[in-house]
Order: structure tokens, then sequence, then C-alpha cells
């Protein structure tokens, strides 16, 4: 883990310049819309871990519109400043953040699952989708998905997990649809 700024700075404002930055090369390079922007505001959450405590975890905005439940929502929760740049280099954007704040957590069987599921992922729209059901999930309540089942699966496989999922969800599903547009709209040939 490392401590990227001073103490002071919050957390969400540490990720949230990181993935601007992330967000405009996205851009410049033709991998993402400028409409992206607008999915990119962070805020923060409270969520209870299956141990029952209470923690605040960092969050897209976009994704507590959709949520049954909203979870103390608000930027200005003061959160401990401790970010792991490996996740966010190997991962940019969105995905990232959620496995560096998964590491922040202790949620190290989630991170691991993760990590090794976008590691074999080729399609950048799978890895997208998988991280905002991921934290959907997380916002509320439900920690107990098969996630570790994905690890076993490979990429058909997944993207058939994954539209299962998403079926429970039409709110979330129509979101991450509309999100991965236009987040990846670079990555689909013309033909």
């Amino acid at each position: 883990m490392y401590n990227p700024c001073n103490e002071i700075t919050p957390l969400v404002e540490v990720y949230q310049r990181w993935l601007n930055d992330q967000t405009r090369l996205a851009v410049r390079y033709g991998f993402s819309t400028r409409k992206t922007h607008g999915w990119h505001t962070l805020t923060t959450s409270g969520i209870t871990l299956a141990d029952g405590q209470r923690v605040s975890v960092v969050v897209p905005s976009c994704l507590l519109s959709v949520s049954p439940t909203m979870n103390n929502t608000g930027s200005n929760v003061d959160v401990p400043v401790l970010v792991d740049m490996n996740s966010l280099r190997t991962y940019p954007q969105l995905p990232g953040i959620l496995l560096s704040e998964c590491a922040r957590l202790q949620l190290a069987g989630l991170f691991n699952c993760l990590e090794r599921v976008f590691s074999r992922l080729k399609a950048p729209e799978l890895r997208e989708s998988l991280t905002l059901l991921c934290w959907y999930e997380l916002i509320n309540g439900w920690q107990d998905c098969n996630w570790q089942d994905l690890v076993t699966l490979n990429e058909q496989e997944v993207a058939a997990w994954l539209a299962c999922q998403l079926a429970r969800y039409p709110l979330l599903h129509r979101m991450v649809d509309e999100y991965v547009f236009f987040a990846c709209a670079g990555f689909w040939s013309d033909n």
C-alpha cells in the first residue's frame, strides 16, 4: 500500500485526480468517448463487511442512482489515504480503483479473485462490467455472490455468467450497457 499524498487529502480526491487523468488519456487516444467523464465521478458509501464491520468505500456515484439502498453517501467522509498503486497501474480507470479499494478494505479473497479474472480477460468491456457489478453488490451488502467461481471460467463463460447476473438487476444492466458503450467505444472495430 502506498500513501500518495499527505494525510489531509481525502482518498476520494486522490482517486478522482488519477481517474480524471486516465480518462483524459483514454479519450485522447480514442479508447473512450468524452461522455465517459460523466460516469467517472467518485463518492463514498458506507458498507457492512461480512464480519459486521461498518466501513466507507469509494464508489462511482452513478451506481448510487440505481442502487435500491443508498448508504451514507458523500465525498467528504474521512477515509484513510492508502492506495494500491500496482492495481491502479495494471488496470486503468475503474477496475484499478476497485482492486485498490479491495486491498485497502482487506478483502483479500475478492481482490485475488478479481485480479486473476481481470488478468485473463481480453475484452475490456467485460472487465468494466464486472467492476460495476462487483461494486453494486458490495454497496448493497451482497457479498455472498459466487465470485470465486469466475476464476475457473474462460472468457465466454465469464460473459455468460455476467449476463445472467446483470439480468437480475435491470436498472444496473441498463446503466452498465450505456457506460460500456462510451467507455470502450474505441476497442470495437467498425466492421
